[in-house]
């Protein structure tokens, strides 16, 4: 890293707060794909009206965003955060200036390589950034045929799903009791299973500590199901992904995956 990129990199960690671009569509940051390099950016601000300014163009385009205000104290659990999600590189504006980072010049990224793999925490981020342009893009706000990147991007987050791994929540009753299992009802009243890609994602779920995670890959994702479920939404509150319980063969066949 060179002189001015390490000058602006400490004033960036000493700031109060910086704001981010933070979609609506998503409730994550909203994340650019560079036209050049293809990193996947997230921009912080200096001032939020810089922010404001960046933003308009992409709100006429119809993006759901909003302004997050990081204080210096969230810092590091934002760019933790910017790992899972599969992020890479971050744009720092400074009113006419803007210096990119790899994300890994400002946090290491953590090595769990050490770990027997029973104890290493889940990390989804290829499935993360994927379902985040899907979402991106499918909630944004123009008509259909007006996103021709729309399939292109399902097929690439579809890929990525069957290959997972997610955690579901359950809660253990007393012994001999049937273990509960929380689900989701959307506006019609039909049930959907809540799964997680990470324990940061599981942590806002279960806010109440009142479950515990077990682990499955959507291969198995049928067995584990409860029975009135019409299907499983990744990521609650986050993403939102739903994805129906009778897609699941059809998705696992399209993309070569025997269910076990």
């Amino acid at each position: 890293m060179d002189k001015k990129k390490i000058e602006v990199l400490q004033k960036l960690q000493k700031m109060e707060a910086f704001y981010v671009l933070f979609s609506r569509g998503t409730n994550n940051p909203f994340i650019i794909c560079d036209p050049d390099t293809y990193n996947d950016q997230v921009w912080i601000f200096e001032e939020n009206k810089d922010l404001e300014e960046m933003a308009k163009p992409l709100i006429e385009n119809k993006n759901a965003l909003a302004a997050i205000k990081v204080e210096n104290k969230s810092f590091l659990h934002f760019f933790t955060t910017l790992i899972s999600i599969g992020v890479n590189a971050v744009m720092f504006v400074e009113k006419e200036r803007k210096t990119e980072f790899d994300l890994e010049e400002i946090i290491r990224k953590p090595d769990y390589s050490n770990l027997p793999e029973k104890e290493r925490p889940l990390l989804n981020p290829q499935m993360q950034i994927s379902a985040i342009y899907f979402m991106q893009e499918l909630r944004r706000g123009v008509k259909m045929e007006e996103k021709p990147t729309l399939k292109e991007l399902e097929e690439e987050m579809a890929a990525n799903l069957v290959k997972s791994k997610f955690l579901l929540a359950v809660e253990a009753g007393q012994e001999g009791e049937q273990m509960q299992v929380p689900y989701i009802k959307d506006k019609e009243g039909n049930v959907f299973q809540p799964v997680f890609t990470d324990p940061g994602e599981f942590s806002k779920f279960n806010g109440k500590k009142k479950f515990r995670a077990v682990m499955v890959d959507f291969k198995n994702m049928k067995k584990v199901v409860i029975p009135d479920a019409v299907g499983i939404v990744v990521n609650p509150q986050g993403f939102n992904l739903i994805v129906r319980k009778d897609k699941f063969d059809s998705l696992l066949q399209r993309f070569g995956i025997s269910v076990e």
